[in-house]
């Protein structure tokens, strides 16, 4: 067995079903989040990027803390197994074998999601469409300088791309756990093909589930080389 390596914008549903797919696995999952708020040495609230989006966006300007948070990153990936991680960086920085899987999710979606995780925080959709903008051009231009991958376009080094945007109609906890529920066996079954070599489940996966299942590659993990971008 090998790592498995999750990404996708913020409010994609990467750390739930990151989370999920460690469970059914019975495997351990990393967070680069809370990676990051070690490193700062403050206090994680239930919504850090509403709350502390401007300390945080200060302590990482001159890229001491996001170096630090990618070489332990990097160390846990090469010394631990059957570990999930959630982190945007990894699938692009790891220098071993990873199972990458980026979620893909619209901005609409993503809103919908971030106004139903605040639960009953009095917060607006706008609120959080303006959070969400903020935040993927922050990473996007971080990633760019620290990298040269683009966050929005590449998705070369992916095993698989996943899509939940259609999966959450409306801002609703009900709506979200019917998305998640029908979204999970999906990211489980694309993973476990991967994890297994096994082209031809890949393959079946995506001709079941069209619009979840948008892209597969190759299913044999290898290390990362030299990122390069995709700009079609």
């Amino acid at each position: 067995m090998t790592n498995v390596a999750f990404a996708g914008l913020t409010a994609a549903g990467k750390t739930t079903h990151a989370q999920r797919l460690a469970t059914d696995l019975g495997y351990d999952y990393v967070s680069a989040t809370d990676i990051l708020f070690e490193i700062l040495r403050v206090p994680r609230d239930a919504h850090p990027w509403f709350n502390q989006a401007g300390a945080i966006s200060t302590a990482r300007q001159d890229g001491a803390v996001d170096a630090e948070l990618e070489s332990r990153l990097v160390d846990l990936a090469r010394t631990r197994d059957r570990t999930v991680f959630d982190s945007w960086a990894l699938a692009w920085i790891c220098p071993v074998p990873v199972v990458r899987i980026w979620l893909e999710s619209d901005l609409p979606s993503r809103t919908r999601k971030c106004l139903v995780s605040l639960g009953g925080e009095p917060r607006s959709l706008g609120e959080c469409e303006a959070v969400l903008r903020s935040k993927d051009d922050y990473n996007r231009a971080m990633f760019l300088r620290r990298h040269g991958f683009d966050l929005f376009r590449d998705r070369e080094r992916y095993k698989a791309v996943l899509c939940n945007s259609h999966l959450i109609p409306s801002a609703t906890e009900q709506e979200s756990k019917r998305g998640i529920e029908a979204f999970a066996p999906v990211v489980r079954d694309a993973a476990l093909a991967v994890l297994k070599a096994d082209p031809d489940g890949l393959a079946e996966l995506h001709t079941r589930h069209p619009r979840e299942v948008l892209g597969v590659r190759g299913c044999t993990p290898t290390p990362c080389d030299k990122p390069r971008g995709i700009h079609a």
